[in-house]
């Protein structure tokens, strides 16, 4: 069996029955040459972005289907994903972030002055997140149609790489989450008069967002820089957080990966016991419109102690960087380029630059499987 028939085995050991003219993401010979349908549904067979990360085609030294590890669905199974039945686009015809806080703070007539006595009650450890900010149940095209032609490319490409286990991003090279992350982490908020904190802490790293309720603004542009979570203010408009970030380091988080131009606005309200949000995402370089997600923290009951919030750090769950090693002289040592696990620190996107790499030895691993 060579490669290209490869591509046409499911898990189970049956056969893709998609034919050339309706080439899938799971049949193609080169996604790339592919562009005019990335935004087809059927070149995902309707998965959803979650369902295209919950599958992976794993085939043993035979070359046949020899199941799945760890993974809930068969590669090229049909998904469940239906076209608008959430909005990804923004409700708001903002064409800018600071355009959209100016407004709300304008018709909220500059925000409400609260003091300790007055806050809200946000105590408590939240759960949740964004209920759009992958794409939600809508098929993975939905989510391509939003971005610009490189940034297709890029999402297509991870795509690909998900279905076949293939999984490159900050966590592989104990990288920070990131702006997105950060958001959608987010187990608790202290909320105080003059400003707001939002914390996460997951098994591998930590995250904190400071939000300035006091009026005093952005750092002056001469002093402004890409950040990890950005830089926040916001005010209180009765008991309703409006926050808008700039600064934002470009990463990878959401729908796609993301430029130091991201700027966001969120909001954030209390309902009995669940945090309701909202967040739109402004970066015209990736994005032809505004995109949005809503978000949803609810309240958890469980408060033993074993599940308070610790301070990680990626080290501590993966181990120290796969660069430093100790040489045949037992001395400390760093791989160097060149060398096969040598991965660059101030590379700017090297989940893609593994993408790459990942995409030429999977084609060889495919063509050895072929051999007699």
């Amino acid at each position: 069996m060579n490669a290209k028939s490869l591509r046409m085995v499911f898990l189970t050991g049956q056969f893709l029955a998609t034919a050339i003219s309706a080439q899938t993401i799971f049949t193609t010979e080169n996604f790339r040459e592919d562009h005019e349908r990335w935004v087809d549904p059927d070149y995902y067979l309707n998965n959803t972005v979650d369902e295209l990360r919950g599958m992976a085609l794993d085939l043993d030294s035979s070359g046949v289907g020899s199941g799945q590890i760890g993974r809930a669905r068969s590669y090229g199974s049909e998904g469940t994903g239906r076209i608008g039945i959430l909005e990804l686009s923004s409700p708001y015809q903002f064409l800018s972030a600071l355009e959209h806080y100016s407004a709300w703070l304008e018709e909220a007539e500059g925000g409400t002055n609260h003091t300790y006595e007055t806050m809200p009650d946000w105590r408590g450890r939240w759960t949740g997140g964004g209920d759009r900010i992958l794409g939600g149940p809508n098929p993975a095209s939905s989510v391509a149609a939003l971005l610009r032609p490189q940034y297709q490319e890029y999402f297509v490409q991870d795509m690909k790489a998900y279905t076949q286990g293939r999984i490159w991003g900050a966590n592989a090279f104990c990288f920070p989450g990131g702006f997105v992350t950060a958001v959608t982490d987010t187990e608790e908020f202290i909320v105080t008069p003059d400003r707001v904190w939002m914390l996460g802490a997951g098994n591998n790293r930590n995250y904190i967002r400071w939000i300035y309720t006091d009026g005093s603004g952005h750092t002056q542009p001469d002093f402004r820089y890409p950040k990890w979570h950005g830089e926040s203010i916001g005010f209180w408009d009765d008991e309703t957080l409006v926050v808008y970030t700039n600064q934002i380091r470009g990463w990878k988080g959401g729908l796609t990966e993301f430029t130091d131009n991201l700027e966001t606005v969120e909001r954030y309200w209390r309902e009995g016991d669940a945090i309701e949000g909202e967040i739109v995402f402004y970066d015209s370089e990736v994005f032809f419109q505004p995109v949005y997600s809503g978000l949803r923290y609810e309240l958890d009951a469980e408060t033993r102690p074993e599940l308070r919030p610790l301070y990680n750090s990626c080290t501590d769950t993966n181990g120290p960087s796969a660069k430093v090693y100790m040489d045949e002289r037992g001395i400390l040592n760093e791989r160097l380029p060149g060398d096969t696990l040598y991965w660059d620190a101030t590379d700017p996107r090297p989940w893609g630059t593994f993408l790459n790499k990942s995409d030429g030895l999977y084609e060889l691993y495919l063509e050895s499987l072929g051999e007699e």
